[in-house]
């Protein structure tokens, strides 16, 4: 029987934290849809909902299947990656995967179960940007925090080399 470590318990636990997160935000903004838009700060943030059913920024829209199984196998080669180099992970890459996951994941719920994304973050009176939601957010800082950990990782990997 495998048994987890308590690096992997803690990696869990965040992964279901932040899907948590995600699913409740979502659910909120579902079950009051018809008081949207709503100005959170005025003139800068607003929350408005919006059905994505394409990928990122509502591309490609109408194709929830294909989606939805691109990103099952995308998660599990991420998942099946992880697990064979758990050990040598910083705490900084398995907070960035952890977050990447529940984006993934967060994002799978919707499209299989609603057939669309909840999208409701927007910044549209500041900036022309999609309107976008808390697992978007969760993948695009896991992938950032997972580019700088390997960034910080290589630069005292290469100053540790240079100390012998």
């Amino acid at each position: 029987m495998f048994k987890m470590k308590s690096k992997q318990i803690k990696f869990f636990i965040l992964i279901k934290i932040l899907l948590v997160i995600d699913q409740i935000t979502k659910a909120i903004i579902v079950s009051n849809k018809e008081s949207f838009p709503k100005e959170v700060i005025r003139g800068v943030l607003d929350f408005t909902y919006c059905e994505n059913r394409g990928i990122a920024f509502g591309f490609a829209s109408g194709h929830v299947r294909l989606f939805s199984i691109v990103t099952l196998i995308i998660l599990a080669i991420i998942v099946i990656a992880v697990f064979k180099k758990f050990d040598k992970l910083s705490k900084l890459q398995s907070v960035g995967i952890a977050m990447l996951i529940s984006g993934g994941i967060g994002n799978f719920i919707d499209r299989a179960f609603r057939s669309y994304v909840v999208d409701f973050i927007d910044f549209g009176k500041i900036i022309n940007f999609p309107i976008f939601n808390i697992a978007d957010i969760y993948v695009v800082c896991g992938v950032i925090i997972i580019g700088i950990s390997f960034f910080i990782d290589n630069r005292s990997g290469d100053i540790d080399k240079n100390n012998r």
